[in-house]
């Protein structure tokens, strides 16, 4: 069908999306990773609120699904104006595949900070959110499904996971405060029941990554 392929060698899922972004005509961008995936009108949904609102990121809330596909548990994306505040608590407040940015906004940023194996993601669209970018989401139901099973590699390397959260706080050089603590908190209240569930299915109050 004419589909374009690069091959980037493994190590790096970051350096991946960016040599597969950089060089797209699109203005609109996005990436899935090949175990997650995204509805039938997640992206009708996704550009008509960018149309819309004339925001720079647009996204929504994720469900998470088990080995074989099958629902677990919904988590409701944080609103726009909590961003701010959650990124200053290193908290992702909605699912990287569950959004779409610019293509302006990608070269602006330089694209994904490659030196990171697991938190580039997060670091792209808070750096974006502290640029003074614009955010808009969609309203419920979901966009965006991330799979959760034992071979992925955020679970083998949690570890490094949190040592790379611990690297970016020491450069942005930003610490908790009460503001971005109380934000976490009211997003978490507004998923109560979502916990819940996810407790009785999982066994786990832990987010998945």
């Amino acid at each position: 069908m004419g589909v374009t392929t690069i091959y980037v060698p493994p190590g790096n899922m970051y350096r991946a999306i960016n040599a597969g972004l950089r060089p797209m005509e699109a203005d609109w961008l996005a990436y899935l990773n090949s175990d997650d995936f995204v509805y039938a009108d997640t992206y009708e949904r996704l550009l008509s609120k960018a149309v819309a609102s004339k925001a720079d990121v647009v996204y929504g809330s994720g469900d998470f699904v088990d080995a074989h596909a099958r629902f677990l548990y919904s988590l409701g994306a944080a609103p726009p104006g909590a961003l701010p505040s959650l990124f200053d608590n290193m908290c992702f407040g909605f699912m990287p595949h569950a959004a779409i940015f610019t293509k302006a906004v990608f070269e602006e940023l330089g694209g994904f900070d490659e030196s990171f194996r697991h938190i580039a993601d997060m670091e792209f669209f808070a750096r974006a959110c502290f640029a003074g970018r614009s955010f808009a989401s969609v309203p419920y139901p979901s966009v965006a499904v991330f799979r959760i099973h034992g071979d992925q590699i955020s679970s083998r390397e949690r570890n490094v996971a949190r040592e790379e959260v611990v690297q970016l706080r020491g450069r942005w050089g930003r610490k908790n405060s009460v503001v971005s603590h109380l934000a976490v908190l009211r997003w978490k209240a507004r998923n109560a029941r979502q916990y819940l569930v996810r407790w009785l299915r999982t066994g786990s109050f832990k987010r998945a990554r």
